[in-house]
């Protein structure tokens, strides 16, 4: 069965895949969009369970997902991230003991040169797919927003760079299970 896509362009979805995987901006779109999708099937397995609804968000300036816990009236804002390349990371020793998250946005707004930093109050939830180093792009870390590294120099904003537990060692603020991090919060 042909994709809209391949119909679309004329391509097969091969052609299409193959095109990608030889642009580094198309294949960091692609790995930005492979993390939301991993993020939405860990935010739906949790339906009827630790959340009741979400909805996801493609909007320039909105956070990627609204998630909301039973009875609550306002929904809680999840960003979704990649850590860095897997030349980026914090060492000790020459060994990697943790990953980098960048926490800013693409562009500056004119006019104000702190607009590219994310707010604390922008999105409550970080997550940090960790699949550039690990090879399984289903592997997140999250933490909650308010508990993250602050901006040295610009109060009320987040630091360009968060340090990201490896696997298996989620360590505060961090957690490896969204469910977790969301059953603390009520």
């Amino acid at each position: 069965m042909e994709h809209p896509l391949e119909k679309q362009y004329g391509l097969s979805a091969y052609e299409l895949l193959d095109a990608l995987s030889k642009r580094f901006r198309a294949r960091v779109t692609l790995e930005g969009v492979v993390a939301e999708v991993q993020l939405e099937k860990k935010i739906k397995a949790l339906v009827e369970t630790v959340i009741e609804r979400y909805e996801t968000h493609d909007l320039d300036g909105h956070p990627d997902f609204s998630i909301w816990l039973p009875k609550a009236k306002k929904p809680l804002l999840a960003e979704c991230k990649n850590v860095r390349d897997s030349d980026e990371a914090y060492r000790k020793g020459g060994e990697v003991v943790a990953y980098k998250a960048e926490t800013q946005k693409t562009r500056t707004s004119k006019g104000d040169p702190t607009s590219r930093f994310y707010g604390v109050e922008q999105f409550d939830i970080l997550s940090v797919c960790l699949g550039k180093k690990t090879g399984n792009w289903a592997d997140f870390m999250f933490a909650r927003t308010i508990d993250l590294t602050r901006h040295a120099r610009h109060e009320g904003k987040l630091s360009v760079f968060q340090r990201v537990p490896l696997p298996g060692a989620a360590v505060h603020p961090w957690y490896d299970d969204l469910g977790e991090l969301l059953r603390q919060w009520r």
